[in-house]
């Protein structure tokens, strides 16, 4: 059967999208989009940003750096060892930055699908949203992702080798998973909790606050490095400021800071706790709903059984868990077509919106065989072998139903 993501398009992203992006017909057989020939063919990481609707391969130099005007993709190929029938298998993740456009935000989400389909559908699809990512997305980037202001719609120019001109401050921020956002140039934007990295153009002087740990350091001269590396091409200077530099080097650091600030005006903070608070989640119940449109109405659900099992999964459905902390997996059996693909995340989307969610909830697409550890840890007796098998029969084909509460919510498609 053949299907226009175009109509699936104009639901989930507007009309001015659709007239954007992928015009013919996607079937099973579809030409792969250019930018993703042999994509996953061999393990590592592979980054495209999103320009003028079109997937543009980010040099390897600059990943880990993102900027918040931009959308992008994401896929990390891993080798499964031992395993000749699946050498691989797949993360697609899409990165929303704080202020990219819908347009761009959409693209990216359906350009992930066409990646995924040309993956035969077997890749785990993530949704990222600055700041809020999920901890596999910023394992891939050591030593932390970094948000850099402006995109490719604003006309935002990338720093010049060197360049002796405008001087930046970044926050270097988390314990397990560091972030590094530029912030204002001034002391008001600092604290003695955290690292900070002056980049001046020929060096980047990293401030250490008295009250960081000493891991936060660490990670701090590695970021240092990395703005060295990628903004300078290894040309500039790394300089450490902390409670051993003498009062001209921190003198100096706060009159490169030009803010006519000093040591003396940075904030007080108690120790770890801001990114203590950064970084903890509060636990809650775990929810499982059944997705169904049988009725011309898309409704929900909920499984009711206590603990969750494997075979509330059927082949021929979709299903949302809610993990509360660990955001929300939408569940593709393995019947489903492409469109279905497509429609999963507007299903995904919309339960966020009806729950009242923040936008920045993590949204994962799975499918079904190729469930990511983090999803099976929800359900009771995991056994992959019976997906093997083809466990639920299709459409309501399970042996075993269990007892289940009718939960109606319509999902809204804006």
């Amino acid at each position: 059967m053949i299907t226009s993501i175009v109509g699936v398009t104009v639901a989930l992203f507007g009309a001015s999208l659709a007239a954007s992006i992928a015009p013919t017909p996607i079937t099973k057989n579809s030409v792969v989009h250019p930018a993703f020939v042999n994509s996953g063919r061999v393990p590592g990481l592979k980054i495209w940003r999103i320009e003028k609707f079109e997937p543009v391969p980010v040099p390897e130099k600059s990943y880990g750096k993102f900027y918040s005007g931009d959308s992008y993709i994401i896929l990390n190929t891993k080798e499964e060892k031992g395993n000749k029938k699946k050498p691989f298998s797949w993360d697609i993740h899409y990165w929303l930055g704080k202020d990219t456009s819908q347009d761009e935000s959409g693209a990216a989400a359906i350009l992930s699908v066409d990646l995924d389909d040309s993956l035969g559908g077997a890749p785990v699809q993530h949704r990222e949203v600055e700041e809020h990512e999920s901890q596999i997305f910023l394992s891939y980037f050591k030593p932390g992702v970094r948000y850099m202001p402006g995109g490719v719609a604003s006309g935002f120019n990338h720093v010049d080798i060197n360049a002796p001109g405008e001087k930046k401050l970044y926050q270097i921020k988390g314990k397990k998973n560091i972030r590094v956002r530029q912030v204002a140039l001034t002391v008001g934007s600092m604290n003695k909790g955290d690292c900070f990295a002056l980049d001046t153009g020929t060096e980047v002087l990293v401030y250490v606050g008295s009250k960081a740990a000493r891991t936060e350091r660490l990670k701090a001269i590695s970021v240092a490095n990395q703005i060295r590396d990628q903004d300078h091409n290894g040309r500039a200077t790394v300089g450490i400021i902390d409670e051993n530099s003498t009062p001209v080097e921190i003198n100096r650091f706060f009159t490169e800071l030009g803010s006519a600030g000093s040591n003396n005006q940075v904030a007080d903070v108690p120790y770890g706790g801001d990114d203590a608070e950064f970084e903890t989640k509060q636990d809650k119940a775990v929810k499982l709903f059944k997705v169904s449109d049988a009725s011309g109405t898309i409704k929900s659900e909920q499984i009711e059984q206590i603990p969750l099992a494997q075979k509330s999964l059927t082949a021929g459905d979709a299903y949302i868990l809610d993990t509360v902390t660990s955001g929300i997996y939408v569940w593709i059996g393995k019947e489903s077509s492409t469109a279905e693909k497509v429609e999963s995340l507007k299903r995904g989307q919309s339960f966020l919106t009806n729950n009242n969610y923040p936008a920045w909830t993590k949204l994962s697409r799975v499918v079904q065989g190729a469930e990511p550890t983090a999803f099976k840890q929800y359900f009771s007796e995991w056994r992959d072998q019976d997906f093997l098998g083809g466990l639920g029969g299709g459409k309501g084909g399970s042996t075993s139903r269990p007892a289940v509460k009718t939960e109606e919510k319509k999902f809204r498609s804006g």
